[in-house]
């Protein structure tokens, strides 16, 4: 059996086309067999045909990657709409006190080792949390309100001033350690991407989020700051 000469990707492309085109006369059964092999040929780019892990955490890792594909679209999106985000927001907030607002900010990043500004309806927010509260992390939740168009005055210019201080105003916004790494899916690099490189254990215990495997890891656990 000679399997060195696989059909040509042209002949593929041309009875394909005859297909989609309805222009194949002499092949009557080709259109009914496309239509059985094409969607089991696409729908095996998404099978995993390796052996199954016996480790969790590979297990895990391979189950959030195909999780978070809906976000991060959604993410790519919304990043689109940045620019108008940044300056509805300062046009939301009106007048305020930026150093003031700025001082509180301050004061709550380094109120925990983990700070993370959400939205209550938020999706992305909810997610961020669901990633945090799997590694156990300890952490201090900011709402600033249900929605941006249902902000109160005061989380308005918080959210405004973020924008000014990080060049975001999307939520949610996570700092680890008192350093801002973004939101969800993207940002500095984003909590997703962090936990993807493996990256966010070590932030967080590096933060006190986390107890350390070390031998004072314990004593220097920052303990919990969630209600």
């Amino acid at each position: 059996l000679d399997l060195g000469n696989p059909p040509r990707p042209r002949r593929v492309r041309f009875a394909f086309s005859e297909v989609m085109s309805g222009s194949s006369r002499r092949r009557p059964g080709l259109r009914a067999a496309t239509a059985l092999v094409l969607p089991l040929a696409l729908g095996l780019g998404f099978v995993n045909f390796s052996t199954p892990s016996t480790s969790p955490v590979t297990r895990r890792t391979e189950i959030d990657a195909t999780q978070y594909i809906p976000l991060k679209v959604a993410s790519f999106a919304m990043g689109a709409l940045r620019p108008f985000f940044q300056v509805q927001a300062s046009v939301q907030a009106g007048r305020y006190d930026k150093w003031e607002v700025r001082k509180e900010i301050e004061e709550e990043i380094k109120s925990a080792p983990v700070v993370i500004y959400t939205y209550d309806w938020s999706p992305f927010s909810s997610e961020a949390k669901k990633v945090l509260d799997a590694m156990g992390a300890d952490y201090r939740e900011v709402s600033l309100g249900a929605e941006w168009f249902l902000a109160s005055p005061q989380q308005a210019a918080k959210r405004a001033e973020l924008g000014n201080l990080y060049g975001r105003t999307s939520m949610p916004h996570v700092f680890i350690g008192g350093r801002s790494v973004g939101g969800l899916m993207e940002g500095d690099p984003g909590l997703v991407p962090l936990q993807e490189t493996g990256e966010l254990s070590d932030s967080l215990k590096q933060a006190g989020a986390l107890p350390d495997d070390g031998l004072f890891g314990f004593f220097l656990y920052s303990g919990d700051h969630r209600p």
